[in-house]
């Protein structure tokens, strides 16, 4: 009994030590399969042991794969594919683990898991705590958990680094136009970036599909315009355009066009949280 003790305590002490070293975990912290992790799926990802062949679906996958240092076990496919397509390509692949993106369609993930037997682990990323606790999911199935806390580390870093330049910052509003005057949900990873930046966004929880009324935009009046990186919108255009020019946002010249992974659910959405923050408070960071 007082050497199974001793192992135990081993094990945790490797456990809570293994963060300052840069080596893999090894032994019975490696071993400790099956592993099973709850996404964004309905069914829970059971991994029976360490995979070997990982497939990501979707850039978001892809950037956490990388930066946990498992680009020599991702077998890439072409994502861009769909439907049956995109399922031969998986099936050829030949995973143990499958890593998907939220907005993969279900169906095509479905039989994806009957082709290959493989774990399918469906990334949640609807704000910035989903994406943390994704790459701990990510991390822990795929045998990489002390580089999966290095990366939650750093993105929990940055966002406390936002908070304490932030504290006492007032709200702005904030328009997102991400194309042709369409906006975004607050119920998304942008939605969720801007909330933790001060921002509110004046389009509402839930704005309808399609474009915003200008009419209802010009009475809102946004502090800051904000345009995504593929929305093709510019500072001109809008003092250009008799229906936004007199936006204070418009005249003042607070715009900005947002880096393209501000929207990707990867490890770099801390700097992103941080850059969006810059824009909607430049004085705090002075």
């Amino acid at each position: 009994m007082r050497a199974a003790l001793v192992v135990a305590a081993t094990l945790l002490v490797l456990a809570g030590t293994a963060c300052g070293e840069r080596t893999e975990p090894t032994g019975a912290l490696v071993e400790s399969y099956p592993v099973t992790v709850h996404g964004a799926s309905e069914r829970p990802t059971v991994v029976n042991a360490a995979p070997r062949r990982i497939v990501p679906v979707g850039t978001g996958p892809r950037r956490v794969l990388e930066a946990l240092g498992l680009k020599r076990r991702t077998v890439a496919v072409d994502d861009e594919l769909v439907g049956l397509q995109l399922v031969d390509a998986i099936r050829r692949a030949k995973p143990d683990l499958i890593v998907a993106s939220g907005d993969t369609d279900p169906l095509d993930l479905s039989r994806a898991r009957s082709a290959t037997r493989a774990g399918v682990y469906v990334e949640p990323s609807a704000s910035l705590t989903d994406v943390v606790e994704a790459v701990g999911d990510i991390g822990l199935a795929a045998a990489r958990p002390v580089e999966a806390r290095r990366l939650t580390a750093a993105i929990e870093a940055r966002r406390a680094k936002v908070a304490a330049a932030l504290a006492g910052a007032r709200e702005v509003t904030v328009f997102v136009d991400a194309g042709g005057f369409s906006t975004i949900l607050t119920r998304s990873l942008l939605g969720d970036l801007i909330r933790e930046a001060h921002g509110r966004s004046v389009a509402g929880a839930s704005p309808e599909q399609g474009p915003f009324p200008l009419q209802r935009l010009r009475e809102l009046d946004p502090d800051v315009y904000l345009a995504t990186a593929d929305s093709g919108r510019t500072l001109a255009q809008l003092r250009s355009n008799p229906r936004t020019k007199r936006l204070q946002a418009v005249r003042s010249g607070r715009f900005a066009v947002l880096p393209p992974d501000v929207t990707v659910a990867g490890p770099q959405v801390g700097e992103s949280l941080e850059q969006l923050a810059r824009v909607l408070h430049p004085d705090a960071f002075r």
